[in-house]
């Protein structure tokens, strides 16, 4: 493993990469699922022989394995420094900031899309009569009947999804709700686990939590199964060959890229009945674990993934996370929109939009990401002149 894995820096830049990455295959899932929904068939009712579900490299397409990645990561690094350092008045600091961090950009994106709609700059119903697609003629599934912007609710909904799950302006804020209720139980797990277990009996503790968990919340799974991990990890030098790693990132792939028991994943139709709802939930941590073990257990890994550039991607994935579905139903479906009207093939219409897609999301988030930087700084200084009475060494 490598020695507190950054040189001295509590930063995970590899695992912040695949962050990134995960965002990229979110924009991707969704990008199909607008514009060309036969192609990964992943809602039931365009679906054919020829989509690419469940197909082995199906992780690529997956954006609902991409968001168990998430949690099972948010999991694992929201108490890695806890585990390597075990100062409580950080692992408090960090509670204390969890809302205020991931607020900002949240209402901001939720406040951008209210503008769309009175500007009238969404062209998702113009673009899902072409391409067909039911997730884009409902505005990524988030339109109501009764629905009608309004600046205020706009607002109330980008500070109060993290509670009531709302997400009507931008329908990926659905998961806001279990990444901070998630992050909550990660931060008590991490004093239960330091505190009360003293890091003994961490298998039998994981086994019991994590399938209470299942059964309980399927967002919560990957929470428990990350910060176990981290635990396990941070108190372990384990080592394993490059080799080994890879054999462990190939099969975490394999598994990230599960939806149905179907082509690849025909025998996953074995599992009990009992856990067949939760197989996704499942079977996308168990995947997220092996990648995030392989790459925290084998140096050569690690450090190869240690780059600036991969740092970049990381800094931009929340942002990139929270925006691309707002591109999608306006800028990249005028852009299909208009395409398609003039006579391209669809084949070179779907190059272009993707490219749209891609570049447009990346400008917007790098401001933001700058934006989000300073922002958790000020919240930092602000908490610590609230809570810390002394430097903390």
């Amino acid at each position: 493993m490598p020695e507190k894995n950054t040189h001295g820096s509590n930063r995970l830049i590899p695992l912040e990469a695949y962050r990134g990455i995960a965002a990229f295959i979110v924009l991707v899932h969704h990008f199909f699922l607008a514009f060309s929904p036969y192609t990964t068939g992943l809602l039931p009712d365009v679906r054919n022989a020829d989509s690419l579900i469940g197909q082995p490299f199906f992780a690529f397409f997956n954006g609902t394995g991409a968001v168990g990645f998430f949690f099972t990561l948010s999991g694992f690094v929201l108490c890695w420094s806890y585990f390597n350092h075990e100062n409580p008045q950080k692992l408090l600091l960090a509670f204390l900031k969890r809302f205020p961090r991931l607020v900002a950009i949240v209402t901001i994106t939720t406040i951008a899309s209210y503008c769309l709609f009175k500007l009238n700059l969404y062209y998702f119903r113009e673009a899902a009569a072409i391409s067909s697609s039911p997730w884009l003629a409902a505005f990524a599934f988030g339109l109501t009947p009764d629905f009608e912007p309004n600046f205020l609710a706009a607002l109330f909904q980008g500070v109060t999804t993290f509670f009531t799950g709302a997400a009507n302006y931008n329908t990926n804020l659905w998961t806001m709700k279990p990444e901070f209720f998630g992050s909550m139980v990660v931060y008590m797990l991490a004093c239960f686990i330091s505190v009360i277990l003293g890091y003994r009996h961490l298998v039998y503790a994981l086994a019991i939590l994590s399938i209470s968990a299942l059964f309980y919340n399927d967002l919560v799974f990957p929470f428990v199964v990350g910060a176990f991990l981290s635990a396990y990890l941070a108190k372990n030098k384990i080592h394993i060959s490059f080799m080994t790693s890879i054999g462990f990132i190939i099969l975490g792939l394999y598994l990230l890229g599960y939806m149905i028991p179907e082509k690849s994943y025909t025998w996953f139709s074995i599992i009990p009945t009992s856990l067949k709802p939760h197989s996704q939930t499942l079977f996308h941590t168990l995947g997220s674990a092996c990648i995030i073990f392989a790459t925290m257990t084998n140096q050569k890994l690690f450090m190869s993934l240690n780059g600036k550039l991969l740092a970049s991607i990381g800094k931009i994935s929340f942002p990139l996370y929270l925006v691309h579905t707002l591109i999608i139903c306006s800028l990249s479906s005028y852009a299909y929109f208009k395409l398609t009207s003039h006579g391209i093939n669809n084949q070179t219409s779907l190059m272009i939009v993707l490219a749209v897609t891609a570049l447009s999301s990346v400008m917007l988030a790098v401001p933001l990401a700058k934006f989000d930087d300073w922002w958790v700084k000020r919240v930092d200084t602000v908490a610590r002149k609230l809570l810390i009475k002394k430097p903390v060494d």
